[in-house]
């Protein structure tokens, strides 16, 4: 009876052996398989497209571009903008690379490089300069080739007439660059556009925008002026320093609606005070946060934005110097 019962236990003990090795087996087969899956990788020539021009665009597992988001001016009323691949790993020895540009529909037989041409910076280079000639319609391809396994990435690129600039008129023009000289108490408005080389702007972009900016910080105190003997009485302990920015709607306004921007200014920077408070019936005034002196250049900037595009232009403001900021009487007091 002890010996039957040995022979079983030694059969069970063998069995359940067995079962776990077969366990483990599959348990790693599957680990095998789901690894073959995760690491599974492109082939040669697959991409995979993308119409937006200024993201990163991924395409296989060896190669993938990315694009700048600014433009830059070219020669001949032309638009370029960067384009950079990265080949993958990043151990990799020959990391060379071709570039090719055509059109996305092969049955269009015009020239592709009169629209949109792609120049490598050096032989091999990884960066290259992809520069839109003139207006299209349809997509092209910018395509980027490894030399080693030719493995491809592409970057679709279309034409949607994006603004590379603002076009600002006026009654007044730029003193010098985008500096505008204005008088007090006036209101000046200008006509806004957006411009590109290939005078073709798309409707998308029309959400133009505009604020103020005040650039420089001024020096203030409390004062007293005393009419009767037409002097002014600092008291040092009150100064401080304020920034232009922080009371610019003071000195200018600034609004931009239907192709129109209108700039407003209400008084010079040397006038300015807080509060004003008369004392002694008239024969004093109390100046809360009076202007002493600017601490530096101080002027203010209009800044015009087209949110779709991305596009700004700055146009710095500076008061006419030859304002009046102050006055006196030739008396003090009369009696009658």
């Amino acid at each position: 009876m002890n010996t039957n019962i040995k022979k079983n236990k030694s059969l069970f003990v063998s069995v359940l052996a067995i079962l776990l090795a077969v366990i483990l087996s599959l348990t790693l087969f599957g680990c095998n398989m789901q690894k073959s899956v995760n690491e599974s990788v492109a082939t040669p020539q697959e991409s995979e497209i993308t119409n937006d021009f200024t993201a990163e665009i991924v395409n296989t597992s060896y190669v993938k571009l990315a694009v700048s988001a600014a433009y830059a001016a070219a020669e001949g009323g032309s638009v370029s903008k960067t384009i950079t691949a990265t080949v993958m790993p990043a151990t990799a020895v020959n990391k060379a690379v071709d570039w090719s540009v055509e059109w996305g529909d092969s049955s269009n037989t015009a020239t592709v490089t009169n629209y949109v041409t792609v120049t490598p910076d050096s032989n091999g280079s990884i960066s290259a300069i992809v520069t839109c000639r003139q207006a299209f319609s349809g997509t092209i391809l910018v395509t980027v080739t490894t030399r080693e396994s030719g493995y491809t990435a592409s970057c679709v690129v279309t034409f949607a007439g994006v603004p590379t600039d603002f076009s600002v008129s006026g009654s007044v023009s730029p003193s010098g660059g985008n500096t505008y000289n204005l008088g007090i108490g006036n209101a000046y408005t200008f006509d806004v556009g957006l411009i590109n080389p290939f005078n073709s702007v798309g409707s998308a972009y029309n959400n133009i925008n505009c604020f103020v900016s005040g650039v420089g910080s001024i020096n203030v105190g409390y004062m007293e002026h005393y009419n009767a003997t037409a002097t002014d009485v600092w008291y040092e302990t009150s100064n401080k320093v304020l920034t232009l920015d922080s009371i610019k709607d003071n000195f200018i306004t600034a609004s931009y609606s239907n192709g129109k921007l209108t700039v407003t200014t209400i008084k010079s920077v040397e006038s300015y005070y807080s509060a004003k408070t008369r004392m002694d019936g008239g024969r004093t005034w109390g100046y809360s946060d009076k202007f002493r002196s600017c601490v530096d250049d101080c002027y203010f900037t209009v800044t015009l934005t087209e949110a779709t595009s991305g596009i700004s232009k700055v146009m710095t403001i500076r008061f006419d110097n030859t304002v009046v900021t102050s006055v006196n009487a030739s008396v003090s007091e009369m009696v009658f």
